[in-house]
């Protein structure tokens, strides 16, 4: 087919497509919806962004109230760069797909629905495939320190900037079933001086191990509104097994940046997501708990704020073996495609 009789054909399905949408409306998940067209476009027609805008500028016309240039651009880029579990162009099929309602639209059902075993599940999305921890360190762009003690300083050097405000805490209270959850608001250190206290003084210590915030903050607090760059989001499921988890993992065609242990019975993927504003990246990533949640992927897991656990350190409350919270992969330039 010639090349510009296909582009004219694919667009005009992607605007027939979005023509079905209904249009995005203030304080009824207007900016959810409005990133969902701007995903449908940019991903599942696979149009660049300056062949999307127009077909936005269409819709933004339905939408009360319409979006700025400037906010259509930040929702198109948002959707180029978030997570996915379709290959790109996946709707660019002979036949054409049938309209995709979002999760917030879809009619709730009365009967009460049946719950399935998330390791079943994953078992049989694996389809018998296995990975272990030596399999990850291999696959690792960069590989993770043999000193798993030097983990934290690797994954701080390579997923921060120079001057980004890191923030840690060791901190932690236990409540009455001997859990320990994270206390107060820890520190916040410039990276580079970071750094150099973990290398010159050691990793901190607490029986609980220690937890990290995935995103730079500005210094002035550890609320969604001190982040200053979303650039992660994370995956945990502890329902099933590790070793299921470690292979799911490597399996998701997800661009994961970190993989590490929280030294108890989950791992923690970190998800890059470089989403240009909060209410992007909260609804890039419901919308990825949302798909993932078969797989008892924890679905609370929205804010950017959110904290990790911080590698080479050792956590004795709730310990899995060991207790080492360590670093198994790091990918500073994750793509959107499986590990393994």
């Amino acid at each position: 087919m010639n090349t510009t009789i296909r582009q004219t054909s694919v667009f005009g399905r992607a605007r027939a497509y979005v023509y079905k949408i209904p249009s995005a409306i203030e304080g009824s998940h207007g900016d959810c919806q409005t990133l969902a067209v701007a995903n449908v476009l940019v991903w599942d027609f696979a149009l660049s962004i300056s062949e999307a805008l127009p077909i936005l500028h269409d819709y933004n016309a339905r939408c009360s109230p319409p979006w700025s240039e400037a906010e259509l651009i930040h929702k198109l880029q948002s959707a180029e760069k978030q997570p996915h579990t379709k290959p790109r162009g996946n709707l660019l099929g002979d036949k054409p797909s049938p309209l995709r309602v979002p999760e917030w639209k879809r009619p709730s059902s009365s009967s009460p629905k049946s719950q399935i075993d998330p390791a079943s599940v994953v078992e049989n999305f694996l389809r018998g495939f296995r990975c272990e921890e030596a399999d990850l360190w291999v696959a690792s762009p960069i590989r993770p320190p043999e000193d798993w003690t030097k983990d934290a300083l690797a994954l701080l050097a390579l997923l921060f900037g120079p001057g980004e405000q890191i923030n840690f805490v060791t901190a932690f209270t236990v409540d009455k079933n001997g859990k320990a959850a994270p206390k107060d608001k820890g520190e916040t250190v410039e990276r580079d001086a970071l750094l150099a206290r973990w290398r010159n003084e050691g990793m901190p210590r607490s029986e609980a191990g220690g937890w990290l915030r995935m995103n730079p903050l500005d210094g002035r607090g550890v609320a969604d509104t001190n982040v200053t760059a979303l650039r992660f989001a994370l995956i945990e499921c502890d329902d099933v097994p590790l070793e299921l988890q470690l292979s799911l993992l490597a399996k998701l065609p997800l661009p994961i940046a970190a993989i590490l242990t929280s030294g108890g019975r989950s791992l923690h993927a970190w998800v890059k997501v470089d989403a240009a504003a909060v209410e992007d990246y909260r609804c890039i990533v419901t919308r990825m708990l949302a798909l993932l949640a078969t797989f008892g992927v924890d679905s609370k897991n929205k804010n950017p704020a959110r904290l990790s656990r911080l590698p080479g350190v050792v956590r004795r409350i709730g310990a899995a073996s060991d207790g080492r919270q360590r670093l198994l992969y790091l990918n500073p330039q994750p793509e959107q495609t499986a590990i393994l």
